[in-house]
This record gives structure tokens, C-alpha cells and sequence, in this order.
């Protein structure tokens, strides 16, 4: 089967999706990968094909508004287009903020399946419908805002986390992504050197790390007196030099795995973001979160009423109250039973593997696949059938 990934040019987008993307190449099926040319070398180094599509993620900027979303989405299908005429694709699985996949979706009535990237699920809102429709209205294809709305969802959100507004809809999960090095990839050798035996992860993520200006050098200053290694990602575009010099139990980096760092962490202290979130709940890891922007702050509440870590919202971010608040969260044991709780509802999630076979049916294809008889009892089957005959009812639009 011809499977064709599509996602924005973004660590916490292209990272979520490739999972998915390595079990199918590893289940036999042909696979391409259409983001970003700066992530070209990103998804290469994984051993799958990339599609360099639309802008990069310099060239498209930060996002600022949902429209951002249908601007790079309407760019990112004009080349896609250019692809999947010639190589068509039995089914599309898009994240669920890149619009391209779901244009080449609707045009080739190819089955879709849209990845969820985090707690919450995007498309619900009327201000998102509207640009949807908007786009589709643009390429001609009236239709697109239900293609959307009917395809597949897949869900890396645990159960226990899920909004309570979609704990009755349905959503085929998925194990979250842990950011899957590349062969031979390693951590730095600076860390072997570092002096304690407690580790914090601190990070702002790659898309919002320069929203405040100071915020992570205000957490460096602050952490750092603490008795516990600090390792620090600063993203993209950041000198790790331009924060000075810094004590032995200090190390900062612009972008280190989370399958290679977080095994090594016993807190993360992060901005917020869906794919660090997860990355330290699937590790079992009590958190702090500071919220910058987009669903950073649902996150953040999504983290706090479960027990996992705390919240300091933008008034409060200051290096005394990020101190105390790790302080609290490495003495009070509930955070990290709480987070080990999680982490093992994770682990019984179905790895990206079991939902390949599920969607593709072992190799038929979908659509067909729907019609051969199962056992009721067979909870793999049950959701393959139920994401076939999604499949079915998207190409008879």
C-alpha cells in the first residue's frame, strides 16, 4: 500500500507523525513524507523519502492566527499536487493543522486519516470551520470541510487527559511520539560529566522559545543553584554561548531528542507544548509548565488537574517562582506518582505499529478491506473495520 504523511515544518509536528510513518515502512508498505525543506534531512535520516513542500518554517513564520494555518497549507498542497498525480497514494495521514494532505485527500477521493497532535483536538471551532471552508472555496473543492470533519481520528491523548468534551467521541488512539532519534544519533558527551544524580530537563520548545525574551535565561539563573543538573534545549536559531558562561552542572543545546535526553530526567520544566508534555508523561516525569501561546495553556490545565506538575502562568514567571515551584515538585511525591500513573496508561495505548496494521488491513486496501467478515471479539479488527468504513464513506463523497 502507497501511504503519503503530511506535516508542517515544525520538531513537534514532524516528530508526532513519524512513528507512524517508520511502522509503515517497516510493515512493507511504500511511504512518503511531505513537510518542510529544512526538515527534508530530519525525515531522511530515518531511512523514509521526503517530499519538500511548501515553506520552510522561517519562510512561513510564527503562528500567529488560524489563517496561518490555511496560507501554508494552501502553499504546501500546490506542490503536493504536483506529487501525488503521479504518485497516488491508497491513503493520506496528515496531521491535524496541515491542510495540504487533506486537499490531496479530497481531490484524489484518497481515504484519510487525521494524527492528532496533542491533548486537545483542532477543528472543532467555528473560526477554524470558517478558514477550512475558505480554503476549500479557493480550490474549488466545496466539499473539504468534510473531509476533515468525517475522516479518522487518531489521538495520542491518554484517556485520563482527554478534554471531557471528546471522552464521547470517537478517537482511535495511538501511543504518543517520543521525538525517535536517528540511527547513530547521541547525546552529548558533556553530559556523561555532569556532577548530581538528579537531572531537570528545561526547554521553551522550537516555535515559541523566543515569545519572551529572558524567560529561559531567568530559569537558567534560577535553577541552576539548585543541587540537580540543568540541561537545556534552546531551539533553533538560539547560540547556546549567547547565555555566558555557565557552572559545571549546567548544559545548554539547541534541540536534543526526548527519547535521548528525558530517560536521563527526573523533572521537565517546559513551555508547554503537546510534544514535550506527553514525551514526560510517557517517561513517567513530573512537570512545570509556562505557557507562551497556542494550546500551551490547555495543556498547562490539563497538566495541573491530574496531579502531574504545576502551572506558573506569564505574571508569575520569574526565577524565584520557578525555584520553588521545581522545589515543591521534586519534594512532594504525589507529582511524580501521579505522572507514573499516566505513563503506564500510556504504555497501554496501541503502538504506532498495531495501528498500521489496524488502518491498512495487513497490506489491502482499505476500502476493500471493509467488507471481509471478523470476529466481533477482536478489538484490533473492531477498530480497523470501524476506520474502513470511514474510509469507504470518504471516497464515496
Amino acid at each position: 500500500m502507497r501511504v503519503l504523511f503530511t506535516a508542517g515544518p515544525f520538531f513537534g509536528h514532524v516528530n508526532t507523525l513519524l512513528p507512524l510513518a517508520l511502522a509503515a515502512a517497516r510493515s512493507g508498505h511504500e511511504v512518503r513524507f511531505a513537510t518542510g525543506a529544512d526538515f527534508a534531512g530530519h525525515v531522511s535520516e530515518r531511512g523514509l523519502t521526503c517530499w519538500e513542500v511548501g515553506p520552510t518554517a522561517d519562510e512561513a513564520g510564527m503562528p500567529t492566527s488560524l489563517a496561518f494555518f490555511r496560507h501554508t497549507g494552501q502553499q504546501r498542497a500546490a506542490n503536493l499536487l504536483t506529487f501525488t498525480d503521479r504518485w497516488r497514494p491508497d491513503l493520506v495521514i496528515s496531521e491535524e493543522l496541515e491542510f495540504g494532505g487533506v486537499v490531496a485527500a479530497a481531490r484524489n477521493a484518497t481515504p484519510l486519516l487525521v494524527h492528532g497532535l496533542g491533548i486537545d483536538a483542532a477543528g472543532d471551532d467555528e473560526a477554524f470551520a470558517s478558514e477550512v471552508n475558505r480554503l476549500g472555496a479557493t480550490l474549488g473543492l466545496p466539499h473539504l470541510l468534510d473531509v476533515y470533519r468525517t475522516s479518522t481520528r487518531l489521538s495520542v491523548c491518554p484517556p485520563s487527559l482527554r478534554p471531557s468534551r471528546l471522552r464521547d467521541r470517537e478517537l482511535m488512539s495511538v501511543r504518543p511520539a517520543l521525538g525517535e532519534p536517528a540511527p547513530g544519533e547521541r547525546l552529548p558527551t558533556a553530559l556523561a560529566n555532569l556532577p548530581y544524580e538528579t537531572s531537570i530537563h528545561l526547554t521553551l520548545g522550537t516555535v515559541f522559545h523566543q515569545r519572551r525574551p529572558g524567560l529561559l535565561a531567568e530559569a537558567i539563573a534560577g535553577l541552576r543553584e539548585l543541587a540537580a543538573n540543568i540541561i537545556v534545549t534552546v531551539g533553533p536559531g538560539v547560540d547556546p554561548a549567547s547565555f555566558g558562561p555557565q557552572p559545571p552542572n549546567v548544559v545548554i543545546e539547541r534541540y536534543l531528542p526526548h527519547a535521548l535526553v528525558l530517560p536521563h530526567c527526573m523533572l521537565v520544566v517546559s513551555q508547554g507544548g503537546a510534544g514535550i508534555v506527553l514525551g514526560a508523561l510517557a517517561h513517567g516525569l513530573p512537570q512545570l509548565v509556562m505557557p507562551q501561546g497556542a494550546d500551551q495553556f490547555d495543556n498547562g490545565a490539563a497538566v495541573q488537574k491530574a496531579g502531574v506538575g504545576l502551572v506558573i502562568d506569564s505574571t508569575e514567571q520569574s526565577s524565584p517562582a520557578i525555584t520553588n515551584a521545581v522545589e515543591r515538585l521534586l519534594r512532594e511525591p504525589g507529582f511524580a506518582v501521579a505522572a507514573r500513573a499516566v505513563r503506564d496508561e500510556i504504555q497501554a495505548m496501541p503502538t504506532p505499529s498495531d495501528v498500521i496494521g489496524s488502518v491498512t488491513g495487513s497490506g489491502r486496501s482499505p476500502v476493500r478491506s471493509a467488507i471481509v467478515p471478523t470476529s466481533a471479539g477482536d478489538p484490533i479488527e473492531r477498530e480497523r473495520l470501524r476506520v474502513t468504513e470511514a474510509a469507504r464513506r470518504s471516497v464515496q463523497q
